[in-house]
């Protein structure tokens, strides 16, 4: 589940309303009340991310449970939620959308030939900027509050544990190396 900004929503994934193990996003209010279904596609939409204004919740196309068991290619969607427009912004494989702090990118990580790495792209779609391209295998990206950094889980240390590298919000463009 993901909260709304406002803390007045929580946004969350089900197979309530279809087949096991293919899910739609719904958003109800805090309280339990107001139930609506945002998607309803052939997709298995999961892991929504709301934006910061409130006003968009991103998705992918594949729940995750293990980053070293993921099997297939997953697609980023936008969704306005006042229109219940879905937009593809991001056809290739990513999973785990977060939004940047001001909105502008979304962080997510792709399974690519067998390599974990994280990736941004803008909110609106386009090219995808690598934020890691290496060996470990790299998931669960979070921004920090202020989006000077973006955190995120990796084995590279030789076990799984909570890194970090400094980012431009804005560009996506990484701005040092990784740290534990």
């Amino acid at each position: 589940p993901a909260w709304s900004p406002d803390g007045t929503k929580i946004a969350f994934a089900s197979d309530r309303a279809r087949a096991l193990n293919h899910g739609d996003i719904f958003v109800v209010n805090s309280d339990g009340s107001g139930l609506v279904q945002l998607t309803n596609d052939e997709n298995d939409d999961r892991e929504p991310a709301w934006s910061p204004d409130g006003r968009f919740i991103a998705y992918s196309t594949e729940p995750v449970l293990d980053p070293y068991a993921r099997i297939t290619v997953a697609a980023l969607w936008t969704l306005e939620i006042a229109t219940g427009k879905p937009t593809k912004i991001y056809a290739g494989d990513a999973v785990q959308p977060a939004w940047s702090p001001d909105g502008t990118r979304i962080a997510f990580w792709a399974n690519t030939g067998g390599q974990r790495d994280i990736w941004t792209i803008a909110a609106t779609g386009g090219p995808t900027l690598a934020v890691t391209s290496d060996a470990p295998t790299d998931w669960s990206p979070e921004w920090s509050p202020d989006g000077r950094w973006l955190h995120f889980e990796s084995d590279r240390g030789g076990s799984m544990n909570v890194w970090r590298v400094p980012i431009d919000q804005r560009s996506g463009r990484v701005q040092g190396d990784p740290q534990p």
